[in-house]
């Protein structure tokens, strides 16, 4: 990501705090290995297209899309998001709006895919934003959106994300997403730490999947448990689709990097510490040396002589 952030030398940039409502490019672990996987999965699919990414966030994605893509439009809500987005990502086949999910700032057939990732559990208004989908896609316009699975996600996990207003089970979102398109094909992902053997030279046609099932080793077909389901839809026939497999050369398993994340930054902060403290001796030294203080010591001596006096006596009277 280094090229793609780099992408605003010379601009006026803005900045975005985390606040954990939405993916920054310089977050580690999982997280950013679910995001890029996702845009770059898509980016397979928008080769010459004009590509509508709605609640674009940050711009990141949108960027890796515009690599392959016609033109990007990214649209998100947040006007701080789309500030900082046009003046990092801004090119001539990209741009940034305001705009909600449900209420599209783009005319009606204007796209040829619409890519909306981690958007609908932000919001309840679903049957809006796919009417809002329809209406902007050019008749057999191609849909690529992400939902997490309520019941890994969030259940089994017992795990709660504020800023989700409504998520979906798996059968819910592929229902949802089947009601308004003909053609539908549901990827599963889940982040996972294993070994992968692929042939060598050749895409792999086939994928076996092995796993350590606790009492004993199992052969399974697909991806067990995913905690994200990716839509892949269109009312026109759908592209060749494959499994993929997204990898950060030199992490075997993705905490590693966010444990050095983590230990770098401490490491920083006790620099920062130990900085302090030699500020603070060195200015507890000038006060010891400075005239004033010299003058003033029979005076100190006084003081803590009659505190003394007095202490004796509170003690005395106890």
């Amino acid at each position: 990501m280094e090229r793609i952030q780099g992408a605003g030398e010379g601009r006026q940039v803005t900045s975005l705090q985390p606040s954990g409502e939405r993916f920054l490019p310089d977050m580690q672990g999982n997280i950013a290995l679910e995001h890029l996987h996702r845009y770059l999965m898509a980016r397979g699919f928008v080769a010459g297209k004009v590509v509508l990414d709605i609640a674009c966030g940050e711009g990141y994605g949108s960027a890796l899309l515009a690599e392959a893509a016609a033109r990007v439009i990214g649209v998100d809500i947040s006007p701080e998001a789309v500030a900082h987005a046009s003046s990092i990502y801004g090119r001539p086949n990209t741009m940034f709006q305001v705009g909600r999910c449900a209420e599209i700032p783009l005319s009606s057939a204007s796209v040829d895919a619409v890519v909306s990732f981690e958007t609908i559990e932000h919001h309840a208004e679903h049957e809006a934003m796919f009417t809002e989908i329809k209406r902007v896609l050019r008749p057999g316009g191609l849909l690529i959106m992400s939902s997490p699975d309520k019941l890994e996600y969030t259940e089994l996990a017992n795990h709660s994300n504020a800023y989700h207003v409504k998520e979906l089970y798996a059968d819910e979102f592929r229902q949802l997403v089947q009601k308004y398109f003909s053609h539908v094909v549901i990827l599963g992902q889940r982040v996972l730490y294993a070994s992968t053997m692929l042939v060598s030279g050749r895409s792999e046609e086939s994928l076996h999947h092995y796993r350590d099932a606790g009492s004993g080793f199992r052969t399974q077909s697909g991806l067990v448990k995913p905690v994200y389901h990716v839509a892949i839809a269109s009312d026109a026939d759908l592209p060749p689709l494959g499994s993929s497999l997204f990898e950060q050369i030199g992490e075997s398993d993705p905490e590693i990097k966010h444990l050095q994340h983590e230990l770098d930054h401490t490491h920083r902060r006790i620099e920062g510490l130990q900085e302090e403290i030699f500020g603070l001796q060195a200015a507890i030294e000038a006060v010891l040396d400075s005239r004033s203080w010299r003058i003033t010591r029979p005076l100190r001596a006084v003081m803590k002589w009659i505190r003394d006096i007095q202490e004796t006596r509170r003690t005395s009277r106890l």
